[in-house]
């Protein structure tokens, strides 16, 4: 391999072991070897065109390494890794333009985002609930009973404060601050001890081991500096993607590492200016595909700390978020249709929006009232034409009617999300 011309070298890269496994995806040398074995071409020049897949992609490569800890990291920027985030771009900014013209649910759907992945991200990393017990935790304002409970609403609470701080620079400090929100009363033992502090032992992600504890405020420094003053170019997406991935590495924590470093993803692409990833859930998908994920991060390992394989992993996430937040803007559009079918006006209209989004909370008449910018009286009629078409029910909580969504009776008009 080493002898090779640079026509031999060129010709490769024009090959298609080369064009389909590293460039339209990005496989493993493994997963290479199988794949040719399954077409009955494997030759006895395996171990040296693996050699040479490796050395190629490692010669076209973005290093990170990380002097501190001796880890050369590194990813390859494949053909369909941009394919991928330019797709992601594309329907991130299309859908955030779309949402940000729809002045009726526009506030309510960014809320709902984050009590998504607050749910999703405490439910991945086990807590016990169902989606309806936790939303109506959020909704209902209570202090939270139990562990389960607590890391629902740390995991809502971080995401309100990841919008409203996201100009402040990436540091240690908003690190441990996260880490303190999202394990606030959720730690035990003497973990407890450690809430938005670094561990000061050993500390393991299945077989890898952290960082050794005198170590980790050096490794994450460099890793603030590779993510945010890296002189070459990286897409701020893949910036807040590696250092998500940093940050589960260098495990800085005994416990909560997982919900920072996806709190941290959220926070640094926000940064970077990419609002459409706060309408995102991505730890819906990694609950959806758990054990991949858990996978993928002992592939970088296994495979000379190539990153690509997490980049990619998430980038997959990203993008089925962003397809299943379209899928609900496209149903709460849908309702626009009863204008016709049920004579409903456009702030009933807005009113059964936010109710879809939010299914668990009511709504009383002074409440819509404020939403609609209008008198009592006339949030109560409105209010009450909907009772009368079924579209809505109505009870009593102590003195007051309040009113929430009567979900067939939508779908048996619009159909399903």
């Amino acid at each position: 391999m080493s002898n090779m011309s640079p026509k031999d070298e060129f010709e490769f890269l024009n090959s298609p072991i080369w064009l389909d496994y590293t460039q339209q995806r990005y496989l493993a040398p493994d997963e290479i070897r199988y794949r040719i074995q399954q077409k009955n071409a494997l030759g006895a020049d395996w171990p040296e065109l693996a050699k040479r897949v490796v050395l190629n992609r490692k010669t076209g490569a973005i290093p990170l390494f990380m002097a501190c800890i001796d880890k050369k990291f590194w990813f390859f920027p494949s053909d369909s890794l941009t394919r991928k985030l330019d797709e992601i771009e594309r329907l991130g900014l299309n859908l955030y333009k779309r949402i940000e013209q729809q002045a009726s649910f526009r506030e309510a759907l960014f809320l709902d985002s984050a009590v998504e992945e607050a749910i999703t991200s405490a439910i991945y990393e086990g807590a016990h609930s169902t989606r309806a017990q936790a939303q109506q935790l959020i909704a209902s304002g209570s202090r939270p009973k139990n562990r389960d409970e607590w890391m629902l609403l740390n995991n809502f609470k971080a995401m309100l404060w990841i919008q409203q701080h996201r100009n402040e620079p990436v540091s240690e400090e908003v690190i441990l601050h996260l880490h303190r929100m999202v394990t606030q009363n959720t730690l035990e033992g003497d973990d407890a001890n450690f809430s938005g502090k670094f561990r000061n032992d050993k500390a393991f992600i299945g077989p890898h081991e952290g960082v050794h504890h005198s170590q980790i405020q050096a490794a994450i420094n460099e890793a603030i500096t590779l993510t945010t003053r890296n002189p070459r170019y990286i897409h701020p997406l893949v910036r807040g993607i590696l250092f998500h991935y940093f940050i589960a590495f260098i495990h800085p924590f005994f416990d909560g590492n997982g919900r920072t470093a996806r709190a941290l993803f959220y926070f640094k692409a926000m940064r970077n200016s990419l609002e459409y990833i706060q309408l995102l859930s991505v730890s819906a998908y990694l609950k959806e595909h758990g054990s991949q994920y858990e996978k993928v991060f002992e592939k970088v390992v296994t495979n000379d700390c190539d990153i690509t394989y997490f980049i990619d992993f998430c980038l997959d996430s990203i993008h089925s978020a962003l397809m299943a937040v379209s899928k609900k803007v496209d149903y709460l559009l849908r309702l626009n249709e009863l204008k016709e079918k049920a004579a409903v006006t456009p702030s009933q209209i807005g009113l059964l929006q936010r109710m879809a989004l939010h299914k668990f909370r009511t709504v009383s008449i002074e409440e819509h009232a404020k939403q609609i910018g209008k008198s009592r009286e006339i949030a109560r009629q409105e209010l009450k034409a909907l009772f009368e078409i079924g579209l809505i029910e109505v009870t009593k909580s102590g003195k007051k009617l309040v009113y929430s969504m009567n979900k067939s009776k939508l779908e048996a008009l619009i159909g399903t999300p």
